[in-house]
């Protein structure tokens, strides 16, 4: 091309955008990863907060029977709540069409004596992985 020419070639362009794509390729899967990591801390605190507010209800109570003011979960994971007399279940399933229904944490469970679990889960996912504790 001549001195007068301005602008950038086909070729110029084409190297830009493949250096772009692989630096895309490369950051997006972490990027991903930690959205992911993000929105298992976030169930994981809103199931900390409802067993709370069921302790208290049982304190006040004697039951947890007709517990009001439950969660029903978030935009990600839906929680559904076992109420017995004398113990609770709480079980988070991520939403279907979520980000999160295709997470190797699988489901997030918390019961009333403390013990938390992820039925579903990938087997390489540990516990400290999934619950970050």
């Amino acid at each position: 091309m001549g001195k007068d020419s301005l602008g950038f070639t086909l070729i110029e362009l084409l190297i830009a955008m493949a250096i772009i794509a692989f630096m895309a390729g490369i950051a997006y899967p972490g990027y991903s990863g930690h959205v992911k990591k993000v929105y298992r801390a976030e169930i994981v605190a809103l199931l900390n907060e409802q067993a709370q507010h069921l302790e208290r209800f049982y304190t006040s109570n004697g039951t947890f029977i007709d517990a009001s003011g439950i969660s029903a979960g978030n935009d990600r994971y839906r929680i559904t709540a076992v109420l017995n007399p004398q113990d609770f279940h709480l079980l988070a399933v991520p939403i279907t069409g979520s980000a999160m229904v295709d997470d190797p944490c699988g489901n997030f469970s918390l019961t009333s004596t403390g013990a938390r679990e992820n039925p579903g889960a990938a087997p390489e996912m540990s516990r400290h992985q999934c619950w970050g504790q």
